[in-house]
């Protein structure tokens, strides 16, 4: 995943392969699979709906569930990830340190992301160090049941599904109100500002603002990221910089 340029997460584990994967709107089909033979935490909170007749809800010790929130199998929430008041996720994988809200269905959180707040998010795979604003929500579904297709590698692909979401790729920041259709691709390193829909497809580092695409200076870049891992105590490699910036050069 070009979008992705740490390791991919699952299960708050490193995927051994990126070949083992497929795209992501596989991955995001097979949630119910990933979770199928692993035990229910069997926890019980105050105020907390659990649901697991479809399927597990793997809590860790370290996360925090907030009341008045409804968990529906199969769900997977990893550690030191919060769960605000209110919310509704089900048939999802929340790897660690994520901060989530609102309605969340069939979806895929990389590590400390955050949609902090209502919107609903639906069959859709986010990156690490994303930021959704308030009222981020995606289309999952078109309104005439057909498949959902994607700009993929340059191409546009036929998903071979009817429910798919966006993909959005690390360090993605969207503005509140920011409305994505189905199929949408928002390339790494990029900055949504849009109470309409944006394009399907947002090449890497790009602006989206009124209308036009401008391209991101890879020093604000740089200064963004660095400020929002510095808040979870992580700060931005020269590894990661550098392949950054190889990926920068390239757009």
């Amino acid at each position: 995943m070009k979008n992705i340029i740490s390791e991919i997460i699952l299960l708050d584990k490193p995927v051994s392969s990126v070949n083992d994967i497929g795209h992501p709107w596989d991955l995001i089909h097979k949630i119910g699979d990933l979770l199928s033979d692993i035990p229910s935490s069997n926890s019980s909170i105050d105020n907390v709906v659990i649901n697991e007749e479809n399927g597990p809800v793997v809590i860790d010790d370290t996360a925090t569930v907030e009341p008045f929130t409804v968990l529906n199998g199969p769900l997977f929430l990893g550690k030191n990830t919060l769960v605000k008041s209110h919310s509704k996720i089900a048939n999802s994988i929340i790897n660690h340190h994520c901060k989530i809200s609102g309605e969340i269905h069939s979806s895929i959180f990389q590590p400390y992301s955050n949609k902090a707040h209502d919107g609903f998010l639906g069959h859709s795979f986010v990156g690490s160090w994303v930021n959704l604003g308030a009222g981020t929500t995606t289309s999952n579904l078109k309104n005439n049941y057909s498949n959902v297709s994607v700009k993929w590698n340059g191409e546009l692909i036929d998903t071979g599904y009817i429910f798919f979401g966006s993909i959005i790729g690390d360090h993605v920041k969207t503005a509140i109100g920011t409305n994505l259709n189905t199929g949408t691709v928002i390339g790494i390193g990029s900055n949504v500002v849009s109470q309409s829909f944006p394009p399907r497809y947002i090449p890497p580092f790009s602006l989206y603002y009124k209308g036009k695409i401008t391209k991101i200076s890879f020093d604000d870049f740089c200064n963004t990221a660095e400020k929002a891992m510095s808040r979870r105590g992580k700060f931005l490699s020269s590894t990661e910089k550098n392949i950054l910036h190889n990926i920068y050069k390239t757009c």
